[in-house]
């Protein structure tokens, strides 16, 4: 099967031919077949729930050969993969969202924990001979300085960026001769500078190795990319020359439906204020570091306030400062309902009706090994428990099923563990989870973060009930389209300091940026 776009070549690096993959079952992938030639750089799309992970997991041999159905042919050979060791020496490597070093130990020591001398890249039995410590340094900081990056071999990985982390595991993966080189949502804690220079980096480095990037961002698969390959249920869909194509039809094909965000008109939210901030500072106590500095701004019930800035601004640090769970010292006004409330706990908000997504939901946000049902009633156990301390499990039964369909969460059984779930799917509970608590003010940060483009919509358009529900909403995103498509007024930091407050009509991503950039301030309307 050739797919609209492939390439008529002969010799692939990479040919998946009728890949199938079930779990009790359920199919996870089903007739997968595509092609990826040498040098180029392949987007994989689709939504949370295509398939794209496990795919991933038997291109890297995390499902051996056994485990799935059909053939995989890597470099003209068929490939049989055991393990990911096996995959790492075939060329295939893998970099996670969630990044595999280990932080205590230095730059040198991770590029060569599993080797011996002379470290060339070749896994080693003989990892307890004496280590050569000049070698590996030399060896390591040629090896950054060979790929042009700014990473000294001597540093330790905890006191890195994020992106001079990834910018370890690719020169690992160099090191150790792959070929293919998988990134998996790697933009995703990363600032807008960063993304640029690691794109910098892949593009130069497509001289070297082929890519496959996962990305839920299109802007970037249409940077980057030469061909988008499409996962939707399990199959592959379509194989698209970037050239040839654009994000509407890629969406289209991603989600089996056409999406069209809604435009933004002009808005006039009446009425007082539910919460107002007025001179906020947070102090740091271990080193007296001003995080937030004099930052004032005041939400009306209905309203969706947006909080911009690039990373370091102290975006989700404002959040977590006004409800009292952000270390170290703060100071200024917190008016809630007209009074002055000097929340210390997010226990002390949430009994004021204030609600709090926070980024990380899998840490903070939801108990991955209970039920859906269990998520959804436990911030409202006492409004089930009826005379004698008895849970009424008919009253949370029903407001179980309520919040499942209002949210529409995609489940088989209320009872299903949340970890099985899409991350579209959890973010949805996660967000059911509070709003069954009838906030006066819901505060989110980055609530579609690690979301597909069909996911993503329906969580926009919940929000947007929410809000014209009557609830105050306070929206922190590193996404600027995302701002642009809910807020009505925008609040834009940097280095923890308020440049502007930019009403959202006819509002543009580059007015929003050069405020993030310091090239001016003010208020704007």
């Amino acid at each position: 099967m050739t797919l609209k776009g492939e390439r008529d070549m002969n010799s692939p690096l990479l040919s998946v031919s009728n890949v199938r993959k079930s779990f009790d079952g359920i199919f996870a992938l089903r007739e997968v077949n595509f092609k990826i030639f040498e040098g180029e750089c392949i987007a994989l799309v689709g939504e949370n729930g295509a398939g794209k992970s496990t795919l991933m997991k038997i291109l890297s041999g995390v499902w051996p050969v056994g485990k799935y159905d059909g053939e995989v042919h890597f470099n003209g050979k068929k490939l049989s993969l055991k393990s990911p060791v096996e995959g790492r020496k075939s060329g295939i490597s893998i970099i996670h969202q969630e990044l595999c070093l280990f932080p205590k130990l230095t730059v040198a020591e991770n590029l060569f924990l599993t080797e011996s001398y002379p470290y060339d890249g070749t896994p080693s039995n003989k990892l307890f001979e004496r280590v050569r410590w000049n070698a590996i340094y030399e060896r390591a900081q040629t090896l950054m300085n060979d790929l042009g990056f700014d990473v000294e071999a001597r540093a330790i990985v905890e006191d890195l960026s994020v992106a001079k982390r990834q910018l370890v595991e690719i020169a690992r993966a160099f090191h150790h001769k792959a070929r293919l080189l998988i990134l998996d949502e790697p933009t995703s804690a990363l600032s807008q500078i960063e993304v640029e220079h690691l794109f910098q980096v892949i593009k130069r480095m497509k001289r070297k190795m082929t890519f496959i990037y996962i990305s839920h961002k299109l802007d970037e698969v249409f940077e980057l990319a030469d061909r988008i390959i499409i996962l939707r249920d399990g199959q592959t869909v379509k194989s698209l020359n970037k050239a040839e194509t654009n994000a509407a039809e890629v969406i289209r094909e991603m989600v089996g439906r056409s999406i069209k965000l809604t435009e933004r008109t002009e808005k006039v939210i009446e009425g007082e204020p539910v919460i107002s901030v007025k001179n906020l500072s947070h102090q740091l106590e271990n080193n007296g570091k001003q995080i937030l500095s004099e930052i004032s701004f005041e939400v009306k019930p209905g309203e969706i306030f947006g909080i911009s800035g690039l990373m370091g601004s102290g975006r989700s640090e404002l959040l977590r400062s006004i409800l009292g769970v952000q270390a170290g010292i703060r100071s200024g006004t917190i008016s809630f309902q007209g009074k002055n409330v000097d929340w210390q706990s997010l226990s002390d908000a949430m009994a004021d009706k204030v609600a709090f997504v926070p980024e990380d939901r899998k840490k903070e946000g939801l108990f991955l090994e209970h039920g859906i049902d269990f998520n959804l009633t436990i911030s409202t156990l006492k409004e089930n428990v009826i005379q004698g301390g008895i849970l009424d499990l008919s009253s949370e039964k029903e407001r179980v099923v309520r919040l499942i369909q209002q949210l529409g969460v995609k489940c088989s059984d209320p009872k299903s563990a949340v970890k099985v779930l899409s991350g579209g799917n959890q973010q949805k509970v996660l967000l059911g989870k509070v709003v069954a608590l009838s906030p006066k003010v819901l505060m989110l940060d980055e609530p579609t973060r690690g979301v597909d483009v069909g996911a993503k919509e329906e969580i926009y358009e919940i929000i947007r009930q929410l809000a014209a529900q009557g609830m105050a909403v306070i929206l922190v995103s590193s996404e600027l389209p995302e701002l642009l498509a809910l807020s009505d007024r925008i609040l834009v930091l940097r280095e923890g300091k308020a440049m502007g407050e930019l009403v959202n009509y006819k509002l543009t991503q580059e007015k929003i940026m050069s405020l993030a950039a310091g090239e001016n301030n003010g208020s704007c309307s």
